[in-house]
């Protein structure tokens, strides 16, 4: 009888970042590079890197090239899937921190990008999930239409859409996620 083994990562440490869903998606999205290029190198990484979950719309493939060309000055140098889940767990500390210093400094750092919100950090993950504004909208709206009557939350709605008052509710517990 045999067993759901999942996506292993040799490295204890590595594995404890990703839930087995994420490491799934990765090694997926690693092996059809693979399958389409015959191997994969730091020269056909960031094509696949820019379009991962915390990095989409937040960082450009230029910049994820100069990243990686820091760890691999060699171009086309064949890189492993456990490489890649180092480097692209580095480039989101990266990133995250890139923000964090833009925040900080009263912003500008994102340029042109559309603002979100990050609603979801874990202890056990550098994942975020980034909400933009037209989720939100919805959202709202939806919350506003179906909870619009109800007599605990008449004090609460309707909730405005170009704020943040639905993330102050969610964190006094008013709303559940």
């Amino acid at each position: 009888m045999s067993g759901f083994v999942g996506v292993v990562v040799s490295d204890p440490s590595l594995q404890g970042q990703f839930t087995q869903v994420e490491l799934r998606s990765l090694k997926a999205k690693f092996v059809s590079l693979k399958r389409d290029s015959g191997h994969v190198t730091t020269k056909n990484l960031p094509g696949l890197m820019k379009k991962l979950r915390g990095l989409h719309e937040v960082v450009l493939e230029e910049e994820i090239a100069a990243f990686l060309s820091e760890s691999y000055p060699d171009s086309d140098q064949e890189i492993e899937f456990e490489s890649f889940l180092r480097e692209y767990l580095n480039l989101q500390a990266r990133v995250s921190a890139k923000e964090g210093s833009a925040a900080a400094g009263g912003g500008g750092g994102a340029g042109g990008r559309k603002n979100s919100s990050s609603f979801l950090k874990s202890t056990i993950t550098t994942l975020l999930h980034n909400l933009n504004q037209a989720e939100k909208s919805s959202y709202v709206a939806h919350i506003n239409t179906y909870l619009g009557e109800d007599p605990f939350l008449k004090k609460y709605l309707p909730i405005d859409p170009s704020g943040n008052q639905l993330f102050d509710l969610i964190r006094d517990g008013v709303l559940l996620w």
